[in-house]
């Protein structure tokens, strides 16, 4: 009984083992048979905003932009608004600046966490006038607008003109000047800008 069982057993393995090898080239370790398999690169980018240490599926869900590489366009300045940028986000009680530039006029988005807003608004204010005294400044903590200006200041870092990005611009400066008085319009600006 045991020579039957350990002969089927044998004959088992073996059948298992040639039906395994039926392709002639399954073990052919040059074949080069394979569908390409794309992956994730970032290479040549000028752009410069990922985060090239945390691998890729990172790279593309991180809209963390504190340490890119910024690529202003040559006719933009970019140093100014760095500058800004810097000087205000050394402010207390302002946890991140973002700043546009258009001809004379210096905007400035800022998110804070402090309760009286007004209060830091004045405060970037005075500190920007100092850096830009012959610029009209405009500063606002008005999330909706921050986050607008976050992304022109964004579109600005990474190489694009300001005529790309000038009905934005318009409009933000626009919806600033009406915020205090009638914030629903300034909510719906930015549907209209890009018609």
């Amino acid at each position: 009984m045991k020579i039957l069982l350990s002969g089927i057993t044998v004959l088992a393995l073996t059948a298992g083992l040639v039906g395994c090898n039926n392709n002639k080239g399954a073990l052919d370790r040059n074949d080069n048979d394979v569908r390409p398999i794309g992956y994730y690169s970032n290479e040549g980018d000028n752009r410069g905003d990922l985060d090239r240490s945390k691998g890729p599926v990172t790279d593309m869900m991180d809209n963390n932009r504190t340490d890119h590489n910024v690529t202003y366009h040559e006719d933009y300045d970019g140093a100014l608004a760095e500058k800004i940028r810097n000087r205000v986000n050394s402010m207390n009680n302002v946890d991140d600046a973002h700043v546009i530039l258009n001809d004379n006029n210096v905007i400035v988005g800022i998110d804070t966490s402090e309760n009286d807003k007004s209060a830091v608004d004045q405060r970037v204010y005075r500190e920007v006038k100092k850096l830009v005294p012959n610029r009209d400044v405009r500063v606002t903590t008005d999330d909706s607008i921050v986050n607008r200006i976050k992304n022109v200041d964004n579109n600005l870092r990474d190489g694009k003109t300001t005529n790309e990005v000038s009905s934005d611009i318009k409009g933000i400066m626009a919806d600033i000047g009406k915020a205090g008085t009638n914030l629903g319009d300034a909510v719906k600006r930015p549907f209209e800008n890009n018609r």
